[in-house]
Order: C-alpha cells, then structure tokens, then sequence
C-alpha cells in the first residue's frame, strides 16, 4: 500500500534560501510530490519556508512550520487537512481493492471527482450492460449472450467490481477461481478471459481505461501463454459416419431430425448448425447451395450430392413450419425478433445434440460424444484421410484456418473436390 507524508522538499532550493512544503507519495521506493500551495484553495498562503522554520516529520509523517513563521496556523490546519484527505483516499483504495495509481490519487485529492468517477469508478457490469445493450440493438444476438454469460460469472465472483480494478493481479485470481471454484477447463476460461479483454479494450476506445494500464500482454497477463484454449479436436470415422446413415430412424421424430442434420453438415463441407437452421431454398441456385456463414460473414457455395439432395427432398415434403426455410427449425409466425431466432437456434441445437447421444447408444458406441460439431470436424478428417492434401482441406475447418481452407479449395478446378467428396461419401 502506498505511504504519505508532509514534508519540506529541500532537494530543490527556491530563492531566498526557501524550500517548497509537499505531500509526498510513496509506492514501492517511487516517489511523487505534490505541493501544497497547488493543492491548497487558499491561493495567499505560501506553503515554503527556511529549513530552520520547520518541524519535520517523525512518526505521525507530518511536518509543520513553527510558530514564528507568519500564518503558520493556517497553514497547518491545512496540512493536517491534505494530509488526512490524503490517507482517506489511500484507505478508500485499499477496502474497495483499488490498484494505486499515481494520476488518479492525484484527481481524487484534487478532488476533480467526476473525472475520477467517469475512468476508474465505473462499475463494471453497468458497462457490460452498456455493451449488451448496444450488442442487442445491433441484432448480434449471440455476440451479446457472450457477453451476458461473462458479466454473469463476474457477478458471482465480485459483483461490486470497477473498470479499473482489471488488473494483472485481478486476471490471476479469476483464473484460479474459476479453475479451482468452478472447475473449468482451459478452454472455457480463456472465452471469459478474452470476453474480458474485449471489455477493456472497448472501454479504451471509450476513453474510460487508460492504455498504459492494459494489463493483457506477453509481459502481463498473457492467455495465450497461461490457458491451452485450444478446443480439442474431435472427429470420427466413415465407419460410424456409416453407421450413423444407415441406423433407421423414425420420421418425422426428434432423433430423425438429428441424424439428417448430422448427415447434412457431414455433406456440405461441416456447414454450421446455425447456417442449416437459417437455410432457404432461395439459397439453392443452379444445383448449389449460396449462403453467408453467419460466424464469419463468408460465401460459400457447395454442390448438392445426391446424399444432400435426399435430406432436402425429405423436408421439402414434411416440413411444416411456415416460412422457407428448408428444416423444420425456425418458424417465421413465432421466431421473429432476433434474439427470438437466437433462443429457438440455442434450444434446438441442445435437443439435437441429445438426440445424437441417443444415436450413438443406438449404434453401439455409447462412449461417443455425437455432436453437430463432430459432423463439422470428420468431413475435414476424414477428408484427410482419403488422401486429399493439406492445401486443400486442413483438419481445423471453421476456425483460425477457414479463410485458407476456402481460398485453397476455390482455387481447384470445378468438380475436383466433388470427385473426392464422392468417394469419401459412398458409404
């Protein structure tokens, strides 16, 4: 905790033999001084004097002039005021675990209070609500449950937390917390931690966190070197792809539904669940499928198979929701708003997902994770696997390599990767 103390700054002589009166601040051997007559309201009071005309500090750390130097109760009171408003603040600091930084003790014992209130008082979840709210506005539905889930965990941890108590100190002991309280792994705390990241980094642009107070980096808090958030990849088989296929399910059914849009990623170059709940036939033109993946803002445009083309020719003829949607997921009578799409697409998903578990207990692997995500990740493997070489299709399609993935495969020749998609999909 930093120290202060009045005292006579006698390393800096001013005319007539005179020494300025200063509060000095101590923080770890770095010093600050503050003098008192820019501190002081009243202008007319020279807080400075000869050595011989003051008392030094000694245990109370407070100097004061003597009794010869003229207005020297005055000048006292003062100090003993600054001096106390001093070790208030220090003290506001330490019970409201406030990290001491040197401007801002400054502000505060200026007493500039709105200043310090709007950059290092802030409330954290308020600004969070702020971010969510203008997330929402947006219709960035999913960034902004991103966001809620972090001010969540943040609120069970320390609800009464400001902008500027995000420090290198702070990121520790929610990591250790979060590891060791709620037993997360490294993956999911490095999605709140870099949610946290994103939160100070806007709140710079806001002008409401200092950048020389960021405490993300190499020589900070760095994620990437403290978490493995890495997502551990996963991927299985033609043989259970296979098994998957040819397991008779009920149509019209939940688990029905599942196996399609498992099967349906698997060819379609591991579409996401969200872009198969989001498909139109308007998105089908001249025997492929067009669409924007909604993560990345991406075009792609795939070739329907013959595989593809039996799941779509199956809804086409018992999808009963309104609207065009090609799967029976959204539903445009009640799905309307955004974060009512978001819902529904959350809720779905967590039902398909379940039905797949049942899936893979149906084909005699009841230790499989069966997931959308699977789906996703086998077409790339197993893509791999076949032959195919790395330039064209790289085992972590949809993430850091995406962009890569498509530009190499945009690059082949029309009906090269169909030729291999054939082989690898004749099951």
């Amino acid at each position: 905790m930093a120290t202060v103390a009045i005292i006579l700054k006698t390393k800096k002589k001013l005319i007539n033999d005179e020494y300025a009166v200063a509060l000095r601040v101590t923080l770890n051997k770095i010093r600050k001084y503050y003098s008192l007559n820019s501190l002081s309201v009243d202008q007319t009071l020279p807080f400075k004097c000869k050595i011989e005309e003051w008392l030094p500090a000694e245990d109370n750390n407070i100097g004061q002039f003597i009794k010869s130097v003229k207005g020297y109760k005055a000048m006292n009171q003062v100090i003993v005021d600054k001096l106390a408003l001093a070790q208030k603040i220090l003290s506001d600091y330490d019970r409201g675990n406030i990290a001491f930084d040197f401007d801002q003790f400054e502000e505060d014992l200026r007493g500039n209070r709105n200043k310090s209130s709007k950059t290092n008082k802030l409330p954290l979840l308020d600004y969070y609500d702020t971010i969510i709210a203008e997330l929402e506005q947006q219709q960035k539905v999913g960034l902004a449950a991103v966001f809620t889930f972090t001010k969540s965990t943040l609120n069970d941890y320390k609800p009464d937390l400001s902008l500027k108590d995000i420090n290198v100190r702070f990121l520790e002991a929610f990591e250790a917390w979060l590891r060791n309280v709620k037993k997360l792994k490294d993956t999911s705390i490095s999605v709140k931690i870099r949610n946290i990241q994103r939160v100070i980094n806007l709140a710079i642009a806001d002008k409401l966190f200092k950048q020389e107070d960021y405490p993300f980096g190499e020589k900070k808090y760095s994620v990437n070197k403290r978490l493995n958030h890495t997502t551990r990849k996963r991927s299985v088989s033609s043989n259970i792809i296979s098994k998957v296929k040819h397991l008779k399910t009920e149509p019209g059914t939940s688990t029905h539904l599942a196996q399609s849009i498992f099967l349906f990623s698997y060819y379609t170059r591991g579409m996401n669940f969200i872009d198969i709940a989001g498909l139109k036939w308007t998105d089908i033109h001249n025997n492929e499928i067009n669409y924007v993946r909604k993560k990345t803002g991406q075009q792609f445009n795939i070739t329907i198979n013959e595989h593809s083309q039996a799941i779509m020719n199956y809804f086409k003829h018992h999808n009963s929701n309104k609207g065009n949607y090609i799967f029976p997921i959204y539903n445009d009578a009640i799905h309307i708003t955004a974060k009512q799409k978001y819902e529904r697409k959350k809720s779905a998903l967590k039902l398909v997902n379940l039905r797949l578990r049942d899936i893979a207990i149906s084909i005699d692997e009841p230790k499989l994770n069966l997931t959308t995500y699977v789906s996703r990740h086998s077409y790339a493997t197993n893509l791999k696997r076949s032959g195919v070489a790395t330039a064209i299709i790289s085992e972590a399609l949809g993430h850091a390599t995406e962009n890569q993935t498509q530009t190499y495969l945009d690059e082949f020749e029309s009906g090269v990767i169909e030729s291999w998609e054939n082989k690898l999909f004749d099951l």
